[in-house]
């Protein structure tokens, strides 16, 4: 059933507090240079959600310098008594789990070795299902409220479908609807790309300004779209396979079926698959390397190694002719760099700018500002409760009947 619209005063109490989540803690003065409402408006908002138990207000001390300070300032925030949501990421062969409070605070998190490529549609539900309950009853969990689940892959976000995954074994898989009917609970599902420049985003005002473009290069190759800081998932709802974008007709195998697309040359399994050709060991398959392996082969090329030093200058090429086509069709303000390939950034660096210049036109180059954000994959579960904890604040912003 199509939730009803929000009244004007409804309204009015969910700009306040997507403004709080966003922002952290502010006086009331300040959501209200924030918001562009006046004082009066804004105590009236904040004494009704004062008062229902759905903000709480904190005395903060004044830092003005000098000796004459003032009176210490009442900021408001989240009660952490509202509930919690679970994070969910499914990647190859793991899942990671993080619990938080209706204020934000990360309670709990857990790393789950497990395989689920092999799996059929129920029972890969039914072992998501089991390690999301296990988790949240072993942590404590208070009153879950929603799980958000962030998978690789093309993901519809309004139907809650999984069109395809790397990571998973089933195609068309109605993920969210068969989740929830396991839990209980509503669940929100993300591509794991937009789950992390979502969160990114978050800890970065500038880059909730304009358009942003995150790449993320890891697992695979991903890219969340923002728009004045809210996501762009395209028409279907299924947002970006940037990854999947064929650079070369002739080129590596990549795990969609295909050749020559930007993820064969850039994620892990590809490194460390053309690490190992290199080296004259077996030919590897798909499967992906950890942490330890990647970073034993960046270390090598650190230290000189001139067969691997081609192989990151090749892919820095790569990733350099990936932004041009960014910059070039979306004319973004801000261009992200994200996820564990930035491990080797400095490696990638020097090819990676001298493609971006010249397959790049210079007035256009000029409008993005490229920004690298050494991150880890527990972004990915921070992005999907961040999301979450906005469906409950929808909730909390309805006024109860009398």
């Amino acid at each position: 059933m199509t939730p009803l619209p929000l009244s004007p005063r409804e309204t009015a109490r969910r700009r306040l507090l997507d403004a709080l989540r966003r922002e952290g803690p502010m006086a009331r003065v300040e959501i209200g240079q924030h918001l562009g409402m006046s004082p009066a408006s804004v105590s009236e908002l904040a004494a009704g959600l004062l008062d229902e138990g759905v903000l709480v207000a904190e005395e903060s001390p004044d830092q003005s310098p000098g000796l004459l300070r003032g009176r210490p300032k009442t900021r408001l925030y989240f009660a952490d008594t509202l509930g919690s949501v679970v994070g969910v990421w499914t990647g190859f062969n793991r899942i990671e789990l993080r619990l938080v409070d209706s204020a934000g605070r990360t309670r709990a998190s857990r790393h789950v070795e497990r395989p689920l490529r092999n799996l059929g549609a129920e029972e890969l539900m039914d072992v998501l299902a089991r390690t999301v309950a296990t988790f949240a009853e072993e942590s404590g969990a208070r009153d879950v409220k929603a799980v958000g689940l962030a998978c690789q892959g093309y993901v519809d976000t309004r139907d809650g479908i999984v069109a395809w995954s790397p990571v998973l074994g089933t195609r068309d898989l109605p993920l969210a609807s068969g989740l929830g009917q396991r839990l209980g609970k509503p669940v929100l599902m993300e591509n794991d790309a937009s789950a992390m420049a979502f969160a990114i985003a978050q800890r970065n005002a500038d880059l909730r300004s304009g358009r942003t473009a995150c790449l993320m290069v890891g697992d695979g190759v991903g890219l969340g779209f923002l728009i004045q800081g809210e996501l762009y998932r395209g028409a279907r709802f299924g947002g970006s396979e940037f990854g999947h974008v064929r650079l070369r007709r002739s080129g590596p195998q990549c795990r969609c079926g295909g050749r020559g697309c930007i993820e064969a040359y850039l994620a892990d399994y590809a490194l460390h698959r053309d690490a190992q050709l290199i080296d004259h060991r077996p030919a590897p398959t798909l499967l992906l390397p950890g942490e330890e392996a990647m970073g034993a082969i960046v270390d090598q090329a650190r230290a000189g190694n001139p067969a691997l030093l081609n192989l990151f200058h090749a892919a820095g090429e790569v990733l350099g002719d990936a932004v041009g086509i960014l910059i070039q069709t979306l004319e973004p303000d801000h261009i992200v760099l994200c996820g564990p390939g930035t491990r080797a950034m400095d490696l990638l660096r020097p090819s990676f700018e001298a493609a971006l210049e010249s397959q790049t036109i210079p007035e256009l180059r000029a409008l993005a500002t490229i920004h690298v954000v050494e991150s880890s994959m527990d972004l990915l579960t921070e992005g999907v409760v961040m999301q979450a904890l906005r469906e409950l604040d929808l909730d909390l912003a309805r006024l109860k009947a009398a």
